[in-house]
């Protein structure tokens, strides 16, 4: 009697299941979770691809492809971000400057650039700084309050639709005044 031909042969031991198991079972679950994400309650995940916004998720799951695609959760409700401006005033001293940026994300639509938080506090602390520029140290606490409606205005302006700021308040300023020995 001839030998059976290798691709019909049986495996005597019964151990195909055994390969399933421990390697193709474990791969899968693996590769499923990484792929899908549940969608909690007061959050947005966004599904990122190269910086832009493909799929955004309210409720349920979300798919994703590895590799290619990121999540990105997002609160729904107001964010408040703390900001650290370091600047010159006009006549020349050095200022350090704590605000709070309150952000919150409205809405976002497929397609729309994803801007990350670190990305839109940058800005704010760029206005913040720019603003602290054309003051004089003398009236700068009392100038900074009258500039704090205006900010949330020229931070939108350099946001996504749908991220919108709604309040920056500045909460200390450091100045100094003297030189120290050099």
């Amino acid at each position: 009697m001839p030998p059976p031909e290798e691709n019909t042969a049986v495996d005597p031991t019964g151990a195909a299941w055994v390969v399933w198991l421990v390697i193709v079972g474990p791969g899968l679950l693996f590769v499923t979770l990484a792929c899908v994400r549940r969608v909690g309650p007061g959050e947005l995940v966004l599904v990122v691809r190269q910086g832009r916004v493909v799929r955004v998720g309210h409720r349920g799951f979300l798919a994703r492809w590895p590799g290619l695609e990121r999540f990105e959760p997002v609160p729904t409700g107001p964010q408040v971000l703390p900001l650290v401006v370091r600047s010159r005033t006009r006549d020349g001293v050095d200022v350090v400057a704590l605000a709070d940026l309150t952000l919150e994300v409205r809405r976002v639509q497929p397609g729309a650039d994803f801007v990350p938080a670190e990305q839109v506090v940058r800005v704010a602390e760029e206005i913040v700084g720019a603003s602290v520029e054309r003051l004089e140290v003398g009236t700068l606490v009392d100038d900074l309050e009258g500039l704090e409606d205006r900010w949330p205005r020229e931070v939108n302006r350099r946001l996504p639709a749908g991220t919108v700021a709604t309040g920056v308040a500045v909460t200390e300023v450091e100045a100094r005044l003297t030189g120290g020995a050099r």
